[in-house]
């Protein structure tokens, strides 16, 4: 834990040399990057070899990553996509820092189990919108998952008229919009109340003249439209009016699951627990392999998601079990489970 790092670079809607900037300086510290809509996080089990002035570790660095998975850090509070990436760059990682992101989100859900505060970038739309009615029409320009929990809660809102212009015809549309159109053609559209940019870093900069409605909000990461159009709210106007001063107890009920989750991994491999855990992690280790040869088809994150998803639930209460026994006995129950780690 004491060697534990966390390098984070704030990229929510700066432009696209910004970004590359700020990606080339992760890459460069040799860490698992977790690339959100709103920063860049460098992972590692060791200093910082830059000196970057935005760097946590160990107590603190757990903290973070434990906030940042439950949604705390993000704009829209409990954002749910949050979760997902940080498990994808544990699934990704080498197994210690694997050891560690897993246990960070183990402490997120279990937080968010507890507080229903779940979100998606939809409530970035009802976000912008709440000092406002809803617009009489609406043009989400993207194709992506952004755009369609924008286009869910447009119609959640009443918005009568949601058209969508992206590069490829979505295949979430039906339900959701009432028009699609290419994204060459969206100059040409009739004017819309508002429009939402949900781009990606590798679609071109929307020229002021290029967006036909009277406002417009990017949540794109890098920003796809022009700095110089007055019309446009970016990620960053709606983070500076998210009101994190209300979150403080939220972050003090999180703090409870961390100091759990910590307790728990201060059990060496020594105590009962953890031999027990330990034993079972090498067979889901050898059966990963069995399964990964048979289906090549599968993708490796993918397996080690459902694996380490699966053994930890059902590990959970057998391991609250074995902390309640006497020592003696429980070191007898751990013993059934030991094996032997292959060379």
């Amino acid at each position: 834990m004491d060697r534990l790092t966390v390098c984070s670079w704030d990229t929510a809607s700066c432009g696209a040399d910004a970004f590359a900037a700020a990606r080339e300086a992760a890459e460069a510290h040799d860490a698992v990057l977790i690339l959100t809509c709103q920063r860049i996080e460098a992972v590692a089990l060791a200093p910082c070899p830059f000196g970057c002035a935005a760097a946590r570790t160990g107590r603190d660095a757990f903290g973070y990553l434990a906030a940042l998975a439950a949604g705390l850090h993000s704009i829209a509070l409990g954002e749910h996509e949050i979760l997902g990436q940080v498990r994808r760059a544990a699934d990704a990682a080498p197994p210690r820092v694997a050891a560690v992101l897993h246990r960070a989100i183990a402490a997120a859900r279990a937080f968010r189990k507890r507080h229903p505060i779940d979100a998606d970038a939809g409530t970035l739309l009802r976000l912008a919108l709440r000092r406002q009615p809803p617009p009489g029409s609406l043009l989400v320009i993207g194709s992506g998952p952004t755009a369609a929990a924008v286009c869910r809660a447009g119609r959640g809102l009443g918005i009568p008229s949601i058209t969508v212009a992206s590069r490829a015809r979505p295949a979430w549309l039906a339900g959701r919009a009432d028009a699609w159109h290419p994204l060459e053609g969206l100059a040409s559209l009739p004017p819309h109340a508002l429009a939402v940019v949900a781009l990606g870093g590798d679609a071109p900069v929307l020229a002021p003249g290029e967006l036909p409605a009277g406002a417009v909000l990017d949540l794109s990461t890098p920003r796809r439209t022009d700095p110089g159009d007055g019309r446009v709210v970016t990620l960053r106007d709606l983070r500076a009016e998210a009101g994190f001063e209300g979150r403080a107890a939220f972050f003090a009920d999180l703090e409870t699951e961390v100091e759990r989750v910590l307790a728990h991994w201060s059990e060496d491999a020594a105590s009962p627990v953890g031999r027990f855990r330990r034993a079972v992690e090498l067979r889901r280790r050898a059966d990963l392999e069995r399964i990964a040869r048979r289906h090549p088809e599968i993708p490796r994150p993918v397996l080690e998601t459902i694996t380490r998803s699966l053994v930890a639930h059902i590990l959970h209460e057998p391991s609250e079990r074995l902390r309640a026994l006497d020592p003696a006995t429980a070191r007898a129950v751990a013993a059934i489970f030991d094996v032997s780690e292959p060379a």
